[in-house]
């Protein structure tokens, strides 16, 4: 009796590991170009220009921030004075 409950309980331990794997293989991979791993660029890189106009009283930031995919640098309006 004893050997059928061990049996039971590694085929469900193995099931379960099974069925952690295949959902891990279903996680998105990070988009091409997306940085990853490495420093962190505190300026824009060349020849990057921020997009359209801004209402009065904000300006464009570069800043990097991170998703699930990694960091990516990014134009951010702020409020000038804040």
């Amino acid at each position: 009796m004893k050997r059928v409950l061990l049996t039971a309980a590694a085929l469900a331990v193995a099931t379960g590991l099974g069925a952690a794997g295949a959902s891990a293989a279903d996680i998105a991979q990070p988009a091409p170009g997306t940085v990853v791993y490495g420093a962190v660029q505190g300026n824009p890189p060349p020849g990057a220009v921020p997009p359209g106009n801004l209402p009065q009283g904000y300006q464009y930031r570069w800043v990097y921030s991170y998703n699930n995919h990694g960091y990516y640098g990014h134009w951010e309006a702020e409020r000038i004075g804040s």
